[in-house]
């Protein structure tokens, strides 16, 4: 019988890993009879070391490799971190990647879709989303 090792309480994480906050708003661009389609507007903060990593967000088609390529999107660094404001539509990802200076990195995508904004995968990186409703 093998000992099973204890995940990290979520307290644990957000000491250990990178954060990232998401607040956003989805708002209807078009409405046709059979479907509406979306924007989101997200405003973004990341909390990580600053001063001893690389920061790095991109927004991505569905199908990247079919499409144009990923859009690099600003941001502004501050003591603890960087934040941003980004739009999405419908369909489209945020990809956010931290790299340290040791070679280790994290990473979290998100993904747009029927009016959520939705954590794909992440590695080392514990996410917040919340929606803001009107």
């Amino acid at each position: 019988m093998s000992a099973s090792t204890p995940y990290p309480s979520s307290s644990e994480n957000q000491s250990r890993f990178p954060g990232v906050y998401i607040t956003y708003e989805c708002v209807s661009r078009m409405r046709t009879r059979e479907s509406e389609t979306y924007s989101y507007e997200i405003a973004c903060s990341i909390s990580y070391p600053a001063a001893s990593a690389h920061l790095s967000l991109r927004v991505t088609g569905q199908n990247t490799y079919r499409q144009a390529a990923a859009k690099e999107v600003p941001f502004t660094r501050h003591e603890t971190g960087a934040t941003t404001y980004v739009e999405l539509l419908e369909s489209e990802h945020l990809e956010v990647r931290i790299v340290e200076q040791d070679g280790s990195y994290s990473k979290a995508h998100y993904y747009a879709h029927g009016q959520e904004l939705i954590e794909q995968n992440a590695r080392r990186i514990v996410s917040t989303i919340q929606r803001i409703d009107r």
